[in-house]
């Protein structure tokens, strides 16, 4: 269904033509213009990002600031260097910055959680803020451990509280995803968060249905993995990596579809069990003998799987390979992990505080069965499947075993619908059909992931017919009105996986000492209009946004402080806390 959004007419430009650069003082010898801390220091730094998006965004807040008195400049900055500042703020590279996460839906944002966790131990490399509340971090622990959903809620609810009244980030905006395909190709697309094609999203590829006698869905990409090596991390970082681990390799599940009708039907839809390499699981739980009971998951497999190599070596995927998996080929580090925990921390063990396969509490029942055991005090929710097992592919033991999965390719084989058939890095991933596939054969005989240089040359390919849509990076807001009038192509709108932020450095040598205070990242709040930001920078294509967690959730908090937009407000908060404002 076409969108019938109108664009804004008026042009970002137009507005940030009003931005201004404060004078460095009023005279000789006097005080230059602008906000001074209670000790007197002249506020001034400045907030970086890349270009685009981004860049656009900080050139709406740094025009929001500025109006309100601060001597506050945008720097647009390389990617490269950007994301090396980003992450490690103790180089000190960055004041405050611009910058977007895409969370997913509940349950499966759990892990965005622990990005401003403790940065010196689970949110090392990865707290953009330096950001430390040990409060914080044992909820953000305690979440991942939630007993039922109504217990999750009330974690979420209060971790969202925190950071509403810390404001390590300000949260900004929701851009809506804005996909596109084709209309004379192929049909039966599903749309849902984040577009045709993501990196949470394979039911477009299994599902499509041909309109001609090409069977062969062509999908055009900015990234691609770098290698194919069993590296969950490396090859989770693009969209792709992500879709060939689902459609090559699998998961024991998969991730539910999760689209606006379904949410509106079921605000709970993304916590469904959809199964995949696991057909049934039961949980029950276990006296140990040691004063404890365990938490059982007994997963029953599929029957019938052949691996991609049956021909050659008469494999099934078995319980074998799950174990092999889960001890070898897994990261065995995180919370829904069947973990002896009490053991990796024993001071007794040879090994305390590191984790070994031996520490991995999974144990083959039968020959397609298996059990995770989760030791008290580190039982799973109950109400979803551990998220780790939608994103980790069971891997074939008998390609593995012997080798370092993280160095090996396993030779591409896995149990998927597809199998791989051409790869070039810089180039574009080939997948071909798995026909003998142990479930429903997609109609897409193959699967092109095309990699273009920009998104300008990605999108006149889409036009000219070259490929039939495109992965996750969506289509840019100025082309809907040109897109809407072409028979050829179909525009949805949908609300996007991404949630953008202004975070600032709270390192506590390497970050800027202003910003340390509360009172002045309070003012800072309320003085951007965020729905300015939406109209102008998203051209009306968003929602504003104040968590990590989307609006729509029932996990969403209602009632976060710190969310208005009120510049008077934010001149009296600073008036309040002893600064002063030179004219």
């Amino acid at each position: 269904m076409k969108s019938k959004k109108l664009l804004i007419s008026l042009g970002l430009a137009v507005v940030l033509a009003v931005a201004f650069a404060l004078p460095a003082c009023n005279g000789e010898g006097e005080k230059a213009s602008g906000w001074y801390t209670p000790e007197g220091e002249r506020i001034e730094f400045e907030i970086s990002a890349i270009g685009g998006k981004w860049g656009d965004m900080a050139l709406m807040v740094t025009s929001n600031l500025q109006d309100l008195g601060l001597d506050v400049k945008h720097r647009i900055i390389d990617s490269t260097t950007y994301y090396e500042y980003l992450y490690e703020p103790n180089l000190g590279g960055m004041q405050a910055f611009i910058s977007g996460e895409d969370p997913s839906p509940d349950p499966w944002s759990d892990w965005i959680w622990m990005m401003l966790s403790d940065p010196e131990s689970s949110g090392y490399l990865w707290n953009p803020c330096w950001y430390d509340n040990e409060h914080y971090t044992e909820l953000m622990m305690d979440n991942f451990l939630a007993s039922n959903l109504s217990a999750k809620k009330e974690i979420l609810f209060e971790m969202q509280e925190i950071l509403a009244e810390d404001l390590p980030v300000i949260f900004l905006t929701r851009d809506d995803f804005i996909a596109a395909h084709r209309t004379d190709t192929w049909d039966n697309w599903f749309n849902e968060l984040g577009g045709y094609v993501s990196w949470i999203n394979e039911w477009s590829i299994r599902e499509v249905t041909p309109l001609t006698d090409d069977k062969q869905l062509n999908i055009g990409t900015l990234s691609l993995p770098t290698n194919l090596l069993m590296n969950e991390s490396a090859l989770t970082y693009t969209g792709v990596g992500c879709l060939y681990l689902m459609l090559v390799y699998e998961n024991l599940c998969f991730f539910p579809k999760v689209d606006e009708a379904s949410m509106e039907a079921n605000p709970n839809a993304a916590y469904e069990w959809v199964p995949k390499l696991a057909k049934t699981y039961s949980i029950s739980y276990e006296y140990d003998g040691k004063g404890r009971y365990n938490q059982v998951w007994t997963i029953n497999l599929q029957e019938g799987v052949k691996w991609h190599d049956y021909d050659t070596s008469g494999e099934y995927l078995d319980a074998d390979d799950v174990v092999y998996t889960v001890k070898y080929a897994m990261t065995r580090w995180g919370n829904n992990r069947p973990v002896d925990w009490d053991w990796v921390y024993n001071t007794t063990n040879p090994n305390c505080g590191d984790i070994t396969p031996d520490d991995m509490l999974v144990e083959k029942t039968g020959p397609l069965q298996v059990t995770f055991t989760y030791i008290e005090g580190y039982h799973q929710n109950e109400g979803f499947f551990p998220s780790c097992f939608l994103w980790k592919p069971i891997v074939p033991k008998h390609k593995f075993e012997g080798k370092d999965p993280y160095e090996e390719t396993g030779d591409y084989i896995g149990t998927g619908p597809y199998i791989l058939e051409e790869f070039v890095p810089d180039e574009y991933m080939l997948l071909e059909r798995n026909d003998d596939y142990w479930g429903p054969l997609p109609e897409a005989e193959k699967v092109l992931f095309k990699l273009y240089p920009d998104l300008g040359s990605m999108l006149l390919a889409l036009e000219a017919g070259e490929i039939d849509t495109i992965t996750h990076e969506g289509v840019p807001q100025e082309k809907v009105v040109d897109y809407m009038a072409n028979p050829n192509i179909e525009v949805e709108v949908v609300p996007g996986l991404s949630v953008n932020y202004l975070g600032f450095n709270l390192h506590p040598t390497e970050g800027y000492e202003p910003l340390q205070d509360l009172a002045l990242r309070e003012a800072i709040a309320a003085a951007i209009d965020k729905q300015g930001i939406v109209d102008l920078v998203h051209r009306g294509y968003g929602e504003i946004a104040d968590s990590w967690t989307y609006n729509e959730s029932p996990n969403h908090h209602p009632s976060l402080p710190n969310t208005e937009y009120d510049p008077t407000k934010a001149r009296q908060i600073l008036l309040d806390a002893g600064y002063t404002y030179v004219e």
